[in-house]
């Protein structure tokens, strides 16, 4: 491309009819100067396309640290909902538990005053462990 350049901007001078050595100094010397411009240009392409690599690297690797978060968060609740379930579960059996209890405490109530009400004699037979 630089010969092309050098070459094309010396042969328009050297069609005008009156080339000078200085104009075609100045003449090799503009096309020195835009073929290094150029080189400038494609140098600084070439790192903007590196560093547009190295950006879309980083957002890859974002994207994928997002998915990983999305996957913990996905396995928290999941924990969390797990978790909520068994304390329901526990209440219910704690609740039954109660019930039981409260059952059973008016079951010996209910036996306490049906002794209290057999006759005394019937009672120390009882406690003797004679037969009624």
């Amino acid at each position: 491309m630089r010969k092309f350049l050098g070459v094309s901007l010396l042969g328009a001078v050297l069609l005008a009819g009156c080339a000078t050595t200085e104009d075609l100094q100045k003449a090799q010397a503009t096309a020195t100067d835009a073929m290094t411009r150029a080189q400038e240009a494609a140098a600084a392409a070439e790192r903007a396309s590196a560093a547009a690599q190295a950006a879309g690297q980083r957002a890859d690797q974002a994207n994928m640290a997002a998915q990983q978060a999305q996957q913990a968060a996905n396995t928290a609740q999941s924990s969390a909902q797990t978790a909520t379930t068994t304390a329901q579960q526990a209440s219910n059996d704690i609740r039954a538990a109660q019930e039981r209890e409260v059952a059973a405490r008016a079951e010996a109530e209910r036996a306490a005053a049906e002794q209290a009400q057999q006759p005394r004699r019937a009672r120390t037979r009882l406690a003797r462990g004679e037969r009624g």
